[in-house]
């Protein structure tokens, strides 16, 4: 790792370098959010200046503004987070944050109401499920010295997507309903209140399309459906001096799309982005999720409150879908060259039938996983004045287990006039482990407060205890990660509306159970300043981290290595600049015009040169960039409204990103587009209760390559036009 004085130094000249880039960029910037009044879990948007470090929260309006169902397109606001496009409709989001890997959001923790939600974040960190936006009431995006106390992962930070709230009033019901583009519909109930001492909800949301992409030669739907259920309840005792209150959440969901990650070639997408080749038309995800959490919380005393939390996860995911030619060249590659491999081609678009010599062969395989998790957490928060001072503290302590048990099986198809047809010879899985983990996590956070200014500082512990099983090879392996990492971080309010802050924190994302490789480890700097009044809210943070060891983790998709194993990417270097921007004229009660911006600079090295077996990285020479880490990320919203009506607008602005490691201009071959989109929505509230709403996403039809990896050239989501009802009782 870097010298302190070298890291110091190379965190100034990033700092210097990424602010002139923000301000030079501000035209091309986007929405913005709030910061949080405390690094607390369901936090609100108050209090902005008291924060020592960066974390922002989006509130059900901000969800609500464009109807979204994509997980990215709410994310857009917040600055400093990365989202890889996948499918068009984000059912699998691709979240980093601060340069921290996007792939399946692995190197980010996310939380439901504060609790793990991932199918098995330490076991196998991708997050193939994520609760659904439209059964989210706020988003907190925790990043910097806030993210000490919320591990396993916290080199990037923390997302946490808080559960539906229960209404205030008596009863209070909800129907929304939605049509749209391509199949699209969406319908959502919920109906719940507050008895005495008693509150519950019950939300209940389906939602699905037929899909914007078409089969060669067939009339298969590419669209997905989802069901979701939701039970919370809650009893608060009554009149106790301890304010005793528990919470129960009960939900249950499914999942059937058919996906596929077989893209174009280049030459194809371009002709024709929203197509399919017949070799896709096997692919097929099925998932059901289940999770329950019982949560209590007291005012044990007038200076301490504390909370228990006890849950349980359990998800299952079947993923039947293209992986490769049986023995002949990879995927990737004939879609790269298809005029070098003409026959592979062909058979792919079916427009050429397979002869049954095993390299034409099309092997596709279901990778079979069930993944479930338990545990049980506790913290305690102390506040007290000592000699004119305020001293905060808190403690937390968390047990975790998970585990995913893998089962890969192929059967190998020929195909046959744009049919894909078994060839019957059975072959052997490839992949039938179970890996397990159980982890013991501690932390202690303190800040004190003095006047304007304020210290925090923080430290986390993780104890964690792997083991994975090989039933193909009757081995077992197993190995222990001893973690801790620290953090300081300050504020001065210089004025009653305007703060400078900074922070420095250790990061930290275990490796996986056995895999070999050694815990992703950085040390991570902030600094920056906030201004905030009754119509200005606005934020510029610089940011640095210098990683000692970057971990890049195998999926199916990556050839030439076994899932769940792990490769070391050595010394690293991520630094850039995040701004928000948000401004409200109000021209009468009734009338007002919002401006909000969020902007994102990222500069990315690697700092030693390697080959490495890990297909995303390969030769990687000392200096290049890494892949997916977008230079330039940012949102611009504008909103106006009068009386009923109401009219927003939004673009979303993504810069051109390499796949593959490399300096200086990105290639053509393995990279995703730089797309511009336009969002548009206007809603009219007929009555207290009625209101319609008409959205138009993707306004300018913008087509662009959003991935090459794994197999060939994906497209975003098209135009698509929707209607949206939505009437309260």
């Amino acid at each position: 790792m870097l010298s302190s004085n070298l890291a110091a130094t190379r965190f100034a000249a990033w700092l210097s370098r990424a602010g002139v880039t923000v301000i030079g960029c501000l035209g091309v910037a986007s929405a913005t959010v709030a910061e949080l009044e405390e690094v607390l879990i369901v936090g609100s948007k108050t209090a902005v200046q008291s924060v020592s470090g960066s974390a922002s929260f989006l509130d059900e309006e901000d969800l609500e503004r464009f109807d979204q169902i994509d997980l990215r397109k709410v994310l857009n606001q917040v600055p400093g987070v990365y989202i890889r496009e996948e499918d068009g409709f984000g059912l699998r989001p691709n979240i980093g944050i601060r340069g921290a890997a996007a792939e399946r959001s692995q190197k980010v923790t996310i939380m439901r109401d504060g609790v793990l939600i991932t199918p098995a974040p330490y076991s196998a960190p991708a997050a193939y499920y994520i609760p659904n936006v439209s059964r989210i009431a706020s988003v907190e995006v925790l990043k910097g010295p806030a993210a000490t106390a919320f591990g396993p992962h916290t080199v990037g930070g923390a997302i946490n997507l808080a559960s539906p709230n229960i209404p205030d009033e008596d009863a209070l019901g909800l129907l929304d309903f939605s049509m749209g583009s391509d199949g699209y519909y969406k319908a959502q109930g919920s109906y719940g209140g507050n008895e005495g001492s008693y509150g519950y909800l019950i939300d209940v949301l389906t939602y699905g399309a037929d899909g914007f992409k078409s089969v060669d030669q067939s009339d298969q739907e590419t669209g997905f459906e989802r069901n979701d259920i939701g039970l919370k309840l809650t009893y608060a005792v009554p009149d106790s001096q301890y304010d005793h209150t528990v919470t129960v959440l009960l939900e249950a969901g499914d999942e059937v799309a058919d996906e596929t990650y077989l893209g174009l070639s280049d030459d194809d997408f371009r002709e024709t982005p929203l197509r399919r080749y017949s070799a896709s038309q096997l692919a097929r995800f099925e998932s059901q999720h289940y999770n329950a959490q019982l949560n209590y919380s007291a005012q044990v005393s007038r200076f301490n409150t504390t909370s228990v939390a006890v849950y349980w996860n359990k998800f299952d995911r079947s993923w039947n879908k293209l992986d490769r030619f049986w023995r002949g060249p990879a995927l990737q590659r004939v879609l790269q060259a298809p005029e070098q491999y003409q026959i592979y081609y062909s058979i792919l678009t079916g427009d050429r039938d397979s002869s049954p010599s095993p390299d034409q062969t099309l092997d596709v395989t279901n990778n079979h996983r069930k993944y479930q998790s338990y545990g049980a957490q506790w913290t305690i928060s102390d506040s007290r004045e000592l000699a004119g001072a305020v001293l905060n503290t808190s403690v937390g302590l968390r047990f975790h287990h998970d585990q995913v048990k893998r089962n890969h099986q192929p059967i190998t198809y020929l195909m046959t006039d744009y049919k894909m047809v078994p060839d019957g010879i059975p072959r052997s899985p490839k992949t039938q482990n179970k890996a397990t983990t159980d982890a013991w996590a501690g932390y202690v956070t303190s800040k004190l407060s003095y006047g304007n200014a304020s210290v925090m500082l923080g430290i986390r512990h993780e104890d964690i205890d792997g083991e994975v099983i090989n039933f193909i090879t009757d081995s077992v392996a197993g190995a222990e990660q001893h973690l801790t990492a620290a953090s300081i971080s300050g504020i001065w309010q210089i004025s009653e509306h305007a703060s400078f802050f900074a922070g420095a924190y250790e990061g930290f994302s275990p490796a996986g159970p056995a895999s070999g490789a050694d815990h992703e480890q950085s040390m991570n700097y902030e600094l920056g300043a906030r201004i905030s009044s009754a119509t200005t809210q606005a934020s510029m943070i610089g940011f640095y981290s210098d990683y000692d060891n970057l971990i890049g983790r195998c999926r199916v998709s990556d050839p030439n290595c076994t899932p769940g194993s792990e490769f070391n990417g050595g010394q690293v270097d991520i630094g850039g600049a995040e701004l928000s921007l948000l401004h409200r004229f109000s021209f009468s009660d009734a009338s007002w015009l919002e401006f909000a911006v969020s902007y994102t600079y990222t500069e990315s090295e690697f700092g030693e040169t390697f080959l490495s077996g890990f297909s995303q990285w390969g030769l990687v020479r000392e200096g290049d960039e890494l892949p997916y880490v977008p230079e330039h990320i940012g949102n611009l919203r504008v909103s106006y409204a009068r009386n009923n009506w109401r009219f927003e607008g939004s673009v979303d602005f993504q810069s051109s990103m390499r796949e593959v490691p490399g300096i200086g201009e990105i290639a053509e071959d393995l990279h995703a587009d730089d797309l511009t989109t336009i969002d548009l929505t206007f809603s009219y509230e007929l009555t207290e209760a009625l209101t319609l709403q008409g959205s138009l996403l993707n306004a300018t039809d913008e087509a662009a390559i959003v991935s090459h990896r794994p197999f060939g050239a994906r497209p975003n989501r098209p135009r698509a036009l929707i209607g949206r009802i939505k009437y309260r009782f």
